[in-house]
């Protein structure tokens, strides 16, 4: 509920109150505080990587970064535009589900040749994909083998 700032008294979470605060500081975006009696804006938690703190006061995380996306500790936005932006669009060759931290490769048997995907895609049969591969073409199955869908 709302914090009456009128009569003094400790400081609510979401915010901080250094020495001679009349009206407490919210913490700044991309963090946040459940806890009382924050004195200064280094006791604001930094949001944890895979989530976004999108505005100032905040008393929990705003949510997990968007699938396609990942959110790198002290994110903004659930879909950061780029690295300046404390996380970024998926990159080719990997994949981002919902609260992802970091970019994860796709696996063998999987390629990604576009940006902002939650998912890889299956090689193709007749082809196979090593770990963290854009594209199934180059890698045609070897004589000797067979390489299904």
């Amino acid at each position: 509920g709302a914090t009456n700032t009128s009569t003094g008294g400790p400081c609510p979470p979401g915010h901080f109150c250094p020495a001679g605060t009349s009206i407490p500081q919210q913490c700044p975006m991309g963090t946040y505080s459940d806890r009382l009696y924050n004195w200064q804006d280094s006791s604001c938690t930094v949001c944890p990587s895979g989530y976004y703190c999108s505005s100032a006061g905040l008393t929990a995380p705003s949510g997990p970064c968007l699938a396609g996306y990942y959110c790198l500790s002290g994110a903004s936005s659930p879909s950061p535009p780029g690295m300046w932006a404390k996380g970024g669009p998926c990159p080719v060759s990997h994949f981002c589900p919902e609260g992802t931290s970091f970019p994860l490769p796709c696996l063998a048997g999987t390629y990604n040749n576009l940006t902002r995907q939650a998912a890889c895609f299956p090689c193709a049969a007749g082809y196979y994909c090593p770990e963290n591969t854009t594209s199934y073409s180059t890698n045609p199955c070897p004589a000797g083998f067979y390489c299904p869908k």
